[in-house]
């Protein structure tokens, strides 16, 4: 019997006993970019649960997780929490196996009705009040992820030194990119909204990672949500707009006022997620994130604008990557 656990989750399995969840089978569920390690618990004529372990180090996560559940839990659907050990142990709801990246994905006839009510969640989450687990969104975090995905992109993935001139002409246009979206209005922001966080539960649309909500820019999430991994393979600019028109009425704005804060807070995240997704490729993680790449590189190449710093970014842009966009699907 104890054997169904793999090895590393014996709290896990402890509690897991004493609360009268001991699974029938034991399946391991891919992690996420910190520690933290996660089980479905799979039991005979019941639901399954998710068992998750945080190791020592991830402690102040997990302590964030449960506060922000608090937070959210009257307002927005996350997972129950039906035990917690307080040893870094917990054993909480499950969504189901179908995340709503795939749902998107597969069921044209509900995509539309599903981005909506995604929307709607974004909308909700930004009327919410700071409850202060997590430092907001500043210039300097915003400016670094971009000086990071200089670094992997060019260094790290295409093996390319740039110029001085070059990378003087990126770093000015990262800071006035970075400075310009974090003088956007700013809400409640989960920080990880897209389609892998997000669940279809029932008709809502249920939220997990929500351990470093913060306040940001008000288009943050949508832009994450719209424009973001597997979406790129389908989305297309009359459903976006729709969308954000939705958000622009929930919110009291201007529509085409905020579809132009979504495009610049987009073309921070874009350039952000393509140093992510070269950075893991380059240290060969990368199938999943090669396939993705075009699509991100594609995406800054269309939001990019007419400004001084745009323009300066462009010519290296064009000289470097836009000819890697030829296999992207947009």
């Amino acid at each position: 019997m104890t054997d169904l656990f793999p090895p590393g989750f014996a709290g896990l399995q402890r509690l897991a006993r004493r609360t009268h969840h001991w699974p029938a089978a034991v399946e391991i569920l891919p992690g996420d970019v910190g520690r933290r390690r996660y089980l479905r618990l799979i039991r005979e004529d019941k639901p399954s649960v998710i068992g998750v372990t945080y190791p020592e180090e991830e402690e102040d996560s997990r302590r964030r997780w449960n506060a922000a559940r608090m937070a959210l839990r009257e307002h927005l659907r996350v997972p129950l929490l039906i035990a917690d050990d307080q040893m870094g142990n917990q054993i909480i709801e499950d969504f189901g196996r179908q995340d709503l990246a795939g749902l998107l994905r597969e069921d044209l006839h509900r995509r539309s009705a599903w981005l909506e009510r995604a929307t709607n969640a974004v909308a909700t989450l930004a009327d919410r009040p700071d409850p202060g687990l997590n430092p907001p969104f500043d210039a300097q975090l915003f400016r670094r992820e971009l000086d990071l995905a200089r670094e992997a992109v060019f260094e790290l993935w295409l093996g390319i030194s740039l110029s001085a001139a070059e990378r003087e002409a990126h770093d000015v246009w990262a800071e006035t990119l970075a400075a310009e979206i974090t003088r956007h209005p700013r809400v409640l922001c989960h920080r990880d909204f897209h389609g892998n966080n997000l669940f279809p539960v029932g008709e809502d649309v249920g939220l997990i990672d929500f351990q470093d909500l913060r306040l940001g820019p008000d288009t943050y999430d949508l832009a994450s949500l719209l424009w973001e991994r597997s979406t790129l393979e389908w989305i297309r600019p009359q459903e976006s707009r729709r969308q954000i028109d939705i958000f622009a009425h929930r919110r009291g704005f201007d529509p085409s006022t905020l579809e132009s804060r979504f495009e610049r807070v987009l073309l921070q995240r874009a350039w952000k997620v393509c140093g992510t997704f070269a950075r893991a490729v380059a240290q060969g993680r990368g199938d999943l994130y090669r396939r993705y790449l075009p699509g991100e590189i594609s995406l800054v190449g269309k939001l990019l604008r007419d400004s001084q710093e745009d323009r300066a970014f462009r010519v290296i842009y064009d000289e470097h990557l836009a000819a890697l966009t030829a296999t992207s699907n947009r």
